[in-house]
């Protein structure tokens, strides 16, 4: 006699816990991938000093920093530099803009054209300055920014133009700020372009997969628990509409007791 096999669909408690690991993971693969770009614009030193470059970027919604910058020698391109961030320009996205992980543009009767981009941002010395080189997509461009200390207010950025080197073309910058100096600036206490209320919508972002994450990984790990039992307090949190609703209600009644109850 053949025995019938019979196959349960997953709880609904296991279907959420899978959903619980899933937005863990999804929640740590976001975080690490903002802290990644801090590579293409600071440097370590072994000693614990930095070069950090952080304050002179512009997010992305302002990005570049530097734009329209005329070369000292005799040339029609335009150029356009941000550090850290990658921006389109321009803006309205025509054919020819600079586009995707963008850290120099070049604009010329042409076109506009990405002659650096971020993933490829490298420092190194030379003498007792530091610069840092970046690759075009092609590979076939080389910019290189000179990192001048200066103390000067404000930032500036000179261009020295178009030459021809080991590469097809050899672009050539010098960047005046304090942040080029080793250990000018440090992390700016909130980020470009980003309000109070954003920094503290985002500490909340990050306790919230803290707590959750240490939680799980705590449930999971020591208690051994599985399906929906993955979330920490859970009573808690199943009880948390019901006394939203008792707070809502007070608040209404202003603390008065229930007439009926007490008539009865």
């Amino acid at each position: 006699m053949m025995k019938r096999l019979c196959i349960h669909p997953p709880s609904k408690s296991t279907r959420l816990g899978t959903v619980i690991e899933r937005l863990l993971f999804f929640i740590f693969v976001c975080l690490v991938g903002e802290v990644s770009f801090a590579s293409s614009c600071v440097h370590h030193f072994e000693n614990g000093s930095e070069i950090n470059l952080l304050m002179v970027a512009a997010p992305q919604k302002d990005a570049p920093r530097f734009k329209n910058i005329h070369p000292l020698h005799n040339e029609s391109n335009v150029y356009f530099y941000n550090p850290c961030y990658s921006y389109t320009y321009p803006k309205e996205g025509e054919e020819e803009a600079c586009t995707r992980d963008v850290a120099v543009c070049l604009g010329s009767s042409e076109g506009y054209f990405n002659i650096g981009k971020q993933k490829h941002a490298k420092f190194y010395q030379v003498g007792q300055r530091w610069s840092i080189q970046y690759y075009n997509p092609t590979g076939d461009r080389l910019t290189i920014v000179t990192l001048q200390c200066s103390y000067e207010k404000n930032d500036t950025l000179s261009v020295w133009g178009e030459m021809k080197g080991s590469h097809k073309y050899v672009y050539n910058m010098t960047l005046y700020s304090h942040c080029a100096c080793v250990d000018g600036c440090g992390y700016p206490v909130l980020p470009h372009g980003m309000s109070v209320g954003s920094f503290l919508l985002l500490l909340l972002v990050i306790f919230v997969s803290t707590y959750l994450t240490v939680g799980y990984l705590y449930r999971r790990l020591v208690i051994g628990a599985r399906g929906i039992e993955l979330m920490p307090h859970l009573s808690f949190w199943m009880d948390f509409p019901f006394l939203v609703q008792d707070g809502f209600i007070f608040l209404i009644k202003c603390g008065q007791n229930d007439m009926t109850y007490e008539r009865i």
